[in-house]
């Protein structure tokens, strides 16, 4: 809670703000914001990129625009927030499935794997969300881009055979992890968009596959290629 203290006339008078119904304003922003992520989601799936609109949004949200740019700078600032919002549910989503899935990296993976794509599997419009996302526009290029580099990151930190200890290693391990990260992105946007079809077993045990061969302790992470001066 924010206190503000006001000075009258040599008189301190100290302020706290304002309850509604019980809700205190805090609650009541992060309630509005997340109902206009969620209207997002719907607007983006039903009417496409070209049909969303700060109106479209806060109709859906049953908010006036006044709470739209209370929580988002502009449209783009939204569709970042969408994008972060999906991404980051993919990503806990991910981790506490691994977490639970003892000690043997295959159903590490294949845990991780099946309950990050469940996420956008079960919710089509958090998959045209990352669709959205997939598509460049705008700010969403470099977010993309920062998102893949942030689940490397979760990877490496996470999966043994990408926790490297000399700096030649980290960024082998680095590498490695960013190439199948962005596979792993490039194929899901390739299933959740059509162009490629598989069934949802398939494309979990296909990108299981493709990791294990990649981390498997005869495929070793590549070792930095050294130049000699000629």
């Amino acid at each position: 809670m924010i206190t503000v203290v006001v000075n009258l006339n040599g008189v301190t008078v100290v302020a706290e703000p304002r309850n509604y119904r019980g809700v205190a304003r805090d609650d009541r922003v992060r309630a509005r914001r997340a109902a206009l992520l969620d209207a997002a989601l719907d607007a983006l799936h039903a009417d496409g990129l070209s049909g969303v609109s700060v109106r479209s949004i806060c109709a859906g949200a049953q908010l006036t625009p006044r709470y739209f740019y209370e929580s988002f700078a502009d449209l783009d600032d939204l569709l970042v927030g969408v994008v972060d919002a999906v991404a980051e549910e993919v990503a806990q989503a991910a981790l506490l499935a691994m977490t639970g899935a003892g000690a043997c990296l295959g159903d590490q993976v294949r845990a991780g794997i099946a309950a990050g794509y469940a996420v956008v599997a079960d919710d089509r419009r958090k998959a045209t969300a990352l669709l959205v996302a997939a598509a460049g526009h705008g700010p969403l290029r470099e977010r993309r881009t920062a998102i893949t580099v942030r689940y490397a990151d979760l990877a490496l930190a996470t999966l043994p055979p990408l926790r490297a200890r000399t700096a030649a290693e980290r960024r082998a391990a680095r590498a490695a992890a960013l190439f199948l990260m962005g596979g792993t992105g490039e194929l899901i946007v390739a299933v959740l968009s059509g162009r490629l079809r598989l069934s949802r077993a398939a494309v979990v045990e296909q990108l299981t596959a493709l990791w294990l061969a990649a981390l498997s302790p005869r495929s070793p992470l590549p070792a930095p290629e050294r130049h000699t001066p000629s």
